[in-house]
This record gives C-alpha cells, sequence and structure tokens, in this order.
C-alpha cells in the first residue's frame, strides 16, 4: 500500500524457560522464536537475570550448552535490561502476582513495554494480562507468539 508505514520490528520479552528450551531443543517452538532474532526480525528484550538464570540452568541441566547462549547473544538482535533497572521496581508489584519468583518477570514487562512478553507459565501470563500497567504487551505462549507473528506478516 503507497505511503503506508511499515510496522516496526517487535520487541518481545521471554523468560528463562523460553531461552533455555530455544537453545536445547532445535525443533520447538522457542528455538523458532530464538532463530526471528537471529534473522533479525524481532528484537529479544532480555533482562540480565534472564541471562544469569539461563546460565545457571545450562550449566546444572545441559553441561557444555553455556556456550550456545553465548553464541546466540553474538548473533541475535537484542537489548539487555541490567538488573539494576528492574530491582527496584519489584516491592511495588510483588502483590501482582500469584509465584513471588514472577515479579520480575512482570516488573520487567512494565518497564520495557515490549510489544509481547513469552512464556510458558500460563499462571505467570494470566497474571500479566490482569496487571492494569501492561495493557500495551501482548501476553502469550510462544504457539500463541508464532501465530501472532506470521498473521503480521
Amino acid at each position: 500500500m503507497k505511503g503506508s508505514k511499515p510496522k516496526p520490528k517487535p520487541t518481545v520479552l521471554i523468560d528463562t524457560n523460553i531461552l533455555v528450551s530455544g537453545l536445547v531443543y532445535l525443533q520447538g517452538n522457542e528455538h523458532r522464536i530464538l532463530k526471528l532474532a537471529e534473522d533479525q526480525e524481532i528484537t529479544l528484550v532480555l533482562p540480565e537475570f534472564v541471562l544469569e538464570e539461563t546460565r545457571t540452568v545450562l550449566a546444572r541441566r545441559f553441561p557444555g550448552h553455556e556456550i550456545f547462549l553465548d553464541a546466540f547473544l553474538l548473533l541475535a538482535d537484542h537489548t539487555t535490561i541490567p538488573s539494576n533497572r528492574i530491582e527496584p521496581h519489584t516491592p511495588t508489584h510483588q502483590a501482582e502476582v500469584r509465584d513471588t519468583k514472577d515479579v520480575a518477570v512482570l516488573t520487567s514487562t512494565i518497564l520495557t513495554k515490549p510489544h509481547f512478553t513469552v512464556t510458558g507459565d500460563k499462571t505467570l501470563r494470566e497474571d500479566i494480562k490482569r496487571c492494569p500497567h501492561t495493557h500495551t504487551t501482548s501476553t502469550c505462549s510462544s504457539n500463541e507468539f508464532l501465530r501472532k507473528i506470521k498473521e503480521r506478516t
């Protein structure tokens, strides 16, 4: 269509489980999401705590796979959000999630306002969707995200 602006490249916040699964299981939806970032079709929003947790999980459950995280980060379009930007705000949002370990993901979503937050945690998705501060973010599973991205093109 003449004169129409292209849609901006989507920003996508992912949690630790999506990143670990995408690095380890090369046939899954999570890997397809990481591939979109490698192909510069999306920009991942990666909170520092997600990177640290991913490194820890890979070392413990998939020894030797830590190198894949480093290689991925060299190739992928991403932005890293420092923990010191997120941590001061987590107490404010503690009551908005049912599982306290999820408050950092919610807080990251609120602060960075990505187009999408992708998590496999159904309870966390419900909590983020209920939060009044996240109405500009589409929160979804990896399968839902891939479907929505396909619809955009």
